[in-house]
This record gives C-alpha cells, sequence and structure tokens, in this order.
C-alpha cells in the first residue's frame, strides 16, 4: 500500500488512503482516481468517500452507502436546491448489488423536514401522473401532420390510448 500511496499526487488523498479510506472527486487527477476506483473495488479501502455524480458515473457496488445530506448548491440559482429523487435513488441503489452482496444498507442524513419526505417516499408509492395536458395541443398537431389523425374521431381515439386518459378517467382534478 505505501507504494500506491507514495505515486499519489494529490495530499489529502495520500493522507487518507493511509488510514483506509479513498476520496474520489472531479478535482483529481485521473491516475489519482483511477488508483482509488481501483483500491476500492479490489477491496484494498473498504469506505469511499465521493461526490454525488459517482452514482451515475461508474458502477461501484458497496455494503453500505451513507448519503450526507440531499440538496446541492445551484450556481445560477445562488441557493441550495433538492437533488432529484432519482439521483438519491441511484445513489441508494449502491448499495446491496444482487451480483456483489446479498445485502446491503442506505442512510440518508437529512434535516428533520425532510425525513419524514424520504421516510414516505421510501414506504409508500407515490402516484404517477401525465403530463400530457401541458402539451396536448403539440402532439395533436404533430399527429394531425403525419397524418395518424385525419378526423374528430381519430383524435379522440389517440387521446383514449394514452395514459394521461387513463389517469383522466380514475383522477378527474
Amino acid at each position: 500500500m505505501e507504494n500506491i500511496i507514495s505515486g499519489i499526487k494529490d495530499t489529502n488523498l495520500k493522507l487518507t488512503l493511509a488510514f483506509g479510506i479513498g476520496i474520489h472527486h472531479a478535482g483529481l487527477i485521473e491516475r489519482d482516481r483511477k488508483t482509488t476506483e481501483e483500491l476500492f473495488v479490489n477491496s484494498k479501502i473498504q469506505i469511499l468517500i465521493a461526490t454525488s455524480t459517482l452514482a451515475w458515473g461508474v458502477n461501484f457496488p458497496a455494503h453500505l452507502v451513507v448519503i450526507k445530506g440531499t440538496e446541492y448548491f445551484d450556481g445560477k440559482t445562488r441557493r441550495y436546491v433538492d437533488f432529484p429523487i432519482t439521483d438519491v435513488l441511484q445513489m441508494m441503489g449502491r448499495a446491496g448489488r444482487p451480483q456483489f452482496d446479498d445485502s446491503g444498507k442506505a442512510l440518508i442524513l437529512v434535516h428533520d423536514v425532510k425525513k419524514y419526505f424520504y421516510k414516505k417516499f421510501l414506504y409508500e408509492p407515490f402516484p404517477v401522473e401525465s403530463n400530457l395536458l401541458e402539451v396536448l395541443p403539440d402532439h395533436l398537431n404533430a399527429e394531425i401532420v403525419s397524418g395518424t389523425i385525419s378526423s374528430k374521431q381519430d383524435a379522440m381515439d389517440y387521446i383514449t390510448w394514452t395514459y394521461f386518459f387513463r389517469r383522466l378517467v380514475m383522477n378527474p382534478r
């Protein structure tokens, strides 16, 4: 391990690797990042601290995933915003990959106000609603131009084939 650490350029990474902890972020040079990835995948280090973007980019299985906060600073709006729920699920999905582990755990550290949201999200399904109504004229026009719709009846048939229609029947509001 000392040979590997001596080849690392980033001083913080050198310090953490000495304790069996890797760090992974966009500020590392590619060689340091690749070395950290290899050490983690080959179980030479057991802890990897990484940015949220790692969840999308690299297939790293883990037994335990700790998500420390679910917000990031958005420079455009100059405020903290929540990660999309898909990103949080993607991060959690690193824990307990079937081909690598028989179980996994994910821990989300959030403020109390968000705790109930995530609890509810994990244990109760959210209804999925259609957004077709907002763009229905565009879709109808496209179908008319392509020749799929040529009458009022065709338009009605088209609408009844959509998820929007199914949800409209179930939830008229």
